[in-house]
């Protein structure tokens, strides 16, 4: 009942932000009808992934979507805007969503936002990056309440910030009961589960040569609170555990710490929820006419990764001293911008791999010292929240598989461990004509609970071509063949089209 207030409420805050500013301006509006046919197993890969979750698994489906969106006036000091995009589907998990329902208010270079908004992730290409590790434009936007700087801000004459953070809450829990309905015995999935983000990024660079840059930050995010869901060996559903959602637990997200006594053990001897984040490190040099861009990103799901040592204890259990587990595990990407480029704009190349996650359970086992238990990290999965995962599509890079892959209905991501290479490229050859490439292969070896009895591979292609006719202004024409070659996801083969209207209504 209180997220039904929520959306009933988020309309007068919008009229009272107008009240008080008297903007109604430049809203920016667009119509879209976008259809997918395609044989094989599923839909080709990337007709599905990195669609902010409104796309479906399913041979043949469609959409028909509607949005209005009011940007920041960024002349003043005090500005608002809002979003409302509507969408009805056909072999979707759902006939019907709203997929972004938000309002933003600006006050010089801090911003709150509330509501469902599409987000891309950190530091990457809008439309030829995979995405980040922790987050990628993958899922269903996630309604909270967010609060920061968004945009890089001085602090002095060298750095530069940005951060924010968020609570809110995960909208699946009717797609999370039907899809473990068929789910094996002794499936899990949960309920009104609680959401929070933080990030904090810091940019260097001389005032006098801003042609160079050096980032570096992290984000960090939690699932937490809810109910968990145990399915019998008959088939049927009971309440496994209950889990706190206080003002205390909201902290705890905040700040990482143990769960209290009203939480599974577990919780009482690690970390309250599900916790995972990256570090991010950002190299930029811009020249006349192009940009390049380089960065790593380090994946952690504890501590161990996080700073890479942990305690060893001896038979006592008395910590002696820290062991140093090196980074292995991590995206590398490279990114070249052409600005006056045509047949090539853009092009970027990422390199994942996550088979370490921390390495073996044991650090030593030769009687000197107590085993040690900080490997086997099991990266995106979580033995009551299941997996990071919002209306099964994992909100992470897509090529770990999201749940909506499985054939068993869990609501697990059973393949984590994997090497992977992605290749984006973007041009514009003629004035209305545009076209982007994406092509990846991944190799698969399962999880560290449950490997793969042989490894896995899979190459997955789309060749999407855009027309903007100049005579009809407002109108745009996409096209795209997709194809994918795997064991594990199927040989498929489709394609898409889309008819768009846009344009910008006035006061």
């Amino acid at each position: 009942m209180k997220r039904k207030w929520f959306y009933i409420l988020l309309p007068l805050l919008v009229s009272s932000i107008y009240a008080q500013t008297g903007e109604w301006s430049k809203i920016n509006y667009e119509v879209q009808t976008l259809a997918v046919t395609s044989v094989g197993k599923h839909a080709p890969f990337w007709l599905v992934n990195n669609r902010h979750g409104l796309s479906s698994l399913e041979n043949n489906h469609a959409q028909l979507s509607a949005n209005l969106i009011r940007a920041f006036d960024e002349k003043r000091g005090l500005t608002w805007g809002y979003g409302l995009e509507l969408a009805g589907t056909y072999n979707h998990t759902e006939p019907f969503y709203i997929q972004q329902l938000y309002a933003d208010v600006k006050y010089n270079c801090w911003e709150l936002s509330i509501g469902s908004k599409e987000r891309w992730s950190e530091g990457k290409h809008r439309t030829l990056s995979g995405g980040g590790l922790t987050f990628a434009p993958n899922a269903r936007p996630i309604p909270q309440v967010r609060f920061g700087v968004n945009e890089y801000t001085p602090i002095n004459g060298w750095i530069q910030a940005k951060g924010h953070l968020s609570y809110g809450w995960q909208t699946d829990n009717r797609f999370q009961r039907a899809w473990t309905k068929e789910g094996i015995p002794h499936t899990l999935y949960t309920q009104d589960v609680l959401f929070h983000e933080k990030t904090i990024f810091i940019r260097v660079a001389h005032p006098s040569y801003q042609k160079l840059s050096l980032e570096g930050g992290w984000e960090i995010y939690s699932q937490f609170g809810g109910q968990v869901y145990k399915k019998d060996a008959d088939g049927n559903y009971h309440l496994h555990c209950r889990l706190p959602a206080t003002y205390k637990e909201y902290i705890k997200a905040l700040i990482p710490m143990a769960g209290g006594k009203n939480t599974p053990v577990a919780e009482q001897t690690n970390i309250n929820g599900n916790v995972l984040g990256s570090w991010h490190t950002i190299l930029s040099y811009t020249a006349g006419s192009w940009k390049l861009r380089g960065y790593y990103e380090h994946f952690f799901e504890d501590h161990s990764q996080m700073l890479g040592i942990s305690w060893v204890s001896d038979r006592n259990g008395t910590k002696r001293f820290l062991s140093y587990h090196p980074w292995q595990d991590g995206m590398w990407g490279l990114e070249l911008d052409l600005f006056k480029g045509k047949w090539i704009k853009g092009v970027v190349a990422e390199f994942i791999t996550s088979r370490d996650q921390s390495g073996p359970i044991l650090h030593n086992s030769n009687g000197v010292f107590k085993e040690q238990i900080s490997g086997w990290d099991s990266y995106y999965t979580h033995y009551l929240y299941q997996s990071w995962q919002h209306w099964g599509m994992g909100m992470a890079n897509p090529q770990f598989l999201a749940p909506s892959y499985n054939d068993n209905h869990s609501m697990s991501m059973p393949n984590t461990r994997l090497r992977s290479y992605h290749v984006g490229i973007e041009g514009a050859p003629r004035t209305a004509w545009e076209y982007r490439i994406l092509a990846s292969h991944t190799r698969h070896w399962g999880s560290i609970t449950d490997p793969l009895p042989n490894p896995m591979n899979a190459t997955c292609l789309m060749a999407e071509l855009t027309y903007t006719p100049i005579r009809l202004e407002g109108w745009r024409v996409t096209g795209a063949l997709a194809y994918d070659h795997s064991k594990l996801i199927g040989n498929n083969f489709g394609g898409m089209i889309s008819l768009c209207k846009y344009g910008v209504l006035s006061k």
